[in-house]
């Protein structure tokens, strides 16, 4: 039986996950019916790298999966990638974990303070290590992405943040969960639906609503496939 871990940050974007008879245990693992040819956990870890990483890495030290899934929301600082459009994040790092020197940002996997460390590619990039056939995903375009634990909300610091990584996704979560699933040997994908675009902040453009009915519908058809593997 494939035994699958879903780690989502908030309610609101696994509610679709959630019977309305299951109860939330201590942990906040939440087992999820879908049929026995897969076991699927819902983790809610709350928002952030310091929540993401303390609930997966107490969630795996006492249950085994075989693949994690990461879900949420996201902003895109890529012009062509626009709310609602769903995105397959196969790199994430940590877009403001570094030192400041000067006026120059320097990332902290680059400084050289730091050991060599399974899963952590060139400037501390993390990749999805998932290996299984399934096909749902050819169907959402591979995007790479940061981790911030302040969302850009200013013009400035959005192309600030793009002239430094490029046209990336950005969340508050996804790094974390691909360096705690590389450190358990875990395979892991991160699937994300763009709710906003990384500008001045205008939270009434944003459709986050829209976005998690999109990530609902997806990650559906995600577990359809899952089940047909063998």
């Amino acid at each position: 039986m494939l035994k699958i871990l879903i780690v989502a940050a908030t309610v609101q974007e696994s509610a679709f996950l959630i019977s309305k008879k299951t109860k939330k245990s201590s942990s906040h693992l939440i087992p999820i019916t879908v049929n026995k040819s897969i076991q699927v956990d819902l983790l809610i870890t709350g928002p952030g790298v310091v929540a993401t990483t303390f609930g997966m890495t107490k969630t795996l030290e006492n249950n085994d999966y075989q693949l994690a899934i990461n879900i949420g929301i996201c902003g895109s600082l890529d012009k062509t990638m626009r709310p609602v459009k769903l995105v397959n994040i196969v790199s994430d790092q940590f877009g403001d974990f570094g030192i400041e020197d000067n006026n120059e940002f320097v990332p902290a996997f680059s400084t050289g303070l730091f050991p060599n460390q399974s899963g952590i590619h060139t400037k501390g990039v993390l990749k999805s290590t998932n290996k299984l056939n399934i096909s749902s995903l050819k169907a959402i375009p591979k995007r790479n992405g940061i981790t911030v634990q302040k969302v850009h909300g200013s013009a400035k610091s959005a192309r600030e943040a793009y002239n430094r990584y490029g046209p990336v996704m950005e969340s508050m979560e996804g790094a974390a969960f691909f360096y705690v699933a590389n450190q358990y040997r875990i395979q892991s994908l991160q699937i994300r639906a763009i709710s906003n675009m990384v500008e001045k902040r205008n939270r009434k453009a944003w459709k986050v609503e829209d976005a998690i009915d999109a990530l609902a519908g997806y990650v559906s058809l995600l577990l359809l496939d899952l089940q047909s593997l063998k």
